[in-house]
């Protein structure tokens, strides 16, 4: 069954740039503990997983990465495409959805200390024994030196209940 939006709410979605989409995707950003980040280095796919952040108000997925880490921002710098699978539901109980987010990623690099921090209630959600961390925060500084990523979907392809046997819902582009 697809799922359907009536007209003045697809065209306030078109206005502010927000992809509608259906309760359980939002769920499923909302919850899962892990997507698959993947950037382009080269003409060639680049796969991590990664703690991803759902921003109900603006439809954009955020994952944070430390500068210890930071190839994948220098790939997103190069080439700002890139996607998010939602695959495993380990962990949540949302249900067993997956969902690809393909978007365009900006990165956020002015406040490496503490520009990340107006994430941490969605941290503590997913993860929260975070707090445990953050007290040994001396410990590990440049494991909380942290560039944010910000992921604007244009598409989105999603099978509920992860039945890839059947033709997923696209939402976007």
């Amino acid at each position: 069954m697809t799922w359907s939006l009536n007209q003045q709410t697809r065209q306030l979605a078109t206005e502010s740039g927000l992809i509608p989409v259906p309760s359980w995707v939002q769920d499923t950003f909302s919850s899962y503990l892990v997507c698959e980040f993947t950037t382009i280095k080269n003409g060639r796919p680049v796969t991590l997983p990664l703690l991803p952040f759902y921003l109900p108000d603006t439809g954009k997925l955020v994952v944070t990465s430390s500068i210890l880490f930071s190839r994948k921002v220098e790939h997103m710098r190069e080439n700002p495409k890139v996607s998010m699978l939602f695959s495993n539901p380990e962990g949540t109980k949302s249900g067993k959805h997956v969902i690809l987010v393909q978007g365009r990623a900006t990165t956020e690099d002015a406040d490496l200390d503490h520009g990340w921090e107006k994430y941490l209630p969605y941290w503590r959600k997913k993860e929260p024994y975070i707090d445990a961390y953050l007290m040994e925060r001396e410990k590990f500084g440049w494991f909380w030196k942290r560039v944010v990523v910000q992921v604007e979907p244009k598409k989105i392809t999603a099978w509920k209940n992860g039945d890839t046997t059947r033709p997923p819902e696209v939402f976007g582009a």
